[in-house]
């Protein structure tokens, strides 16, 4: 299996806070959105936020746990999908792990 090229791993590994920060807020704003809206009752609301959560807890796994090279490629393209990493951000990465994640990514359309 392919690795991250080590200059790269050097770059995902500084940009994972922000990113998983980015990830976490956008979160937060969507459980304070459920949890404002409380028409159809409390325990529904609460319902709703336990799904959120759960839902946001999986995609949380998929993007950050286990974060070693030999997942960096993927990592990043779930970055990518989540629209957590910019076109400058890319462009940080060399041409090969550029062209690795849009390859991985065009798989998920």
């Amino acid at each position: 299996m392919r690795t991250i090229p080590e200059r790269d791993w050097k770059v995902l590994r500084a940009m994972k806070p922000r990113v998983l920060s980015d990830a976490c807020a956008r979160i937060l704003n969507a459980l304070e959105s459920v949890a404002k809206k409380r028409e159809s009752g409390n325990y529904e609301a609460y319902l709703a936020l336990w799904d959120l959560l759960k839902k946001e807890d999986a995609s949380i796994a998929v993007m950050f746990d286990d974060l070693k090279r030999s997942t960096g490629f993927f990592k990043l393209a779930a970055w990518q999908r989540n629209g957590l990493v910019s076109e400058s951000d890319l462009a940080l990465f060399t041409e090969e792990t550029r062209t690795i994640v849009k390859a991985i990514n065009e798989n998920f359309r």
